[in-house]
């Protein structure tokens, strides 16, 4: 009986999937949703794998599934932190100007509804531009790898099991055939 199909080809092309989802801006609010580009980067890495799978091989199990889920998910880890330098490197801080646009246009709502204090309000701006100064040193990039080399595997494995209990093999049910009446 032939061994299972490599899961690393699959998870290599589900993890930069996944790792393009979360990098690029406007398309990584998908995974404002509880991370769901991940999640679906597991259920699509499910059905890849199992279509490698041939008639002669061991059915796929939920195990498969489970190391699938958690090799994509770090590998989206790492994909999108290459991406994120990528598009930094090549475009400027497009996602940093959104934020600090949105957040400039909510800080000046506040000020306006004189609802908060002034000094909350600098505060909130100082706060605020030392998160942002920050996201884009070498240790903020560590800190976000670290990070989703947590959450990344968790979800994607998530993911994967959600595609298993879709895409698993289906069993196949004896039922007895009725006996012709004599």
């Amino acid at each position: 009986m032939p061994n299972k199909p490599d899961k690393i080809r699959v998870s290599l092309i589900c993890g930069a999937i996944i790792g393009a989802v979360w990098a690029i801006p406007g398309l990584n609010l998908i995974n404002c949703c509880c991370c769901a580009g991940v999640i679906l980067g597991g259920v699509l890495a499910v059905y890849l794998y199992k279509q490698e799978f041939t008639e002669e091989m061991q059915p796929m199990e939920s195990s498969d599934a489970v190391i699938l889920g958690i090799m994509t998910g770090g590998v989206a880890a790492f994909a999108a932190m290459i991406f994120n330098l990528l598009l930094l490197a090549l475009f400027g801080d497009v996602a940093g100007e959104m934020v600090r646009s949105i957040m400039a246009s909510l800080i000046e709502r506040m000020e306006e509804s004189g609802s908060f204090p002034p000094e909350a309000i600098d505060q909130m701006k100082s706060e605020f531009e030392r998160s942002m100064s920050q996201s884009r040193t070498v240790t903020g990039i560590l800190t976000d790898l670290f990070l989703n080399l947590i959450i990344n595997p968790l979800f994607a494995m998530g993911g994967a099991l959600i595609g298993y209990s879709i895409f698993k093999p289906k069993k196949k049910i004896d039922t007895p055939q009725p006996q012709a009446r004599q």
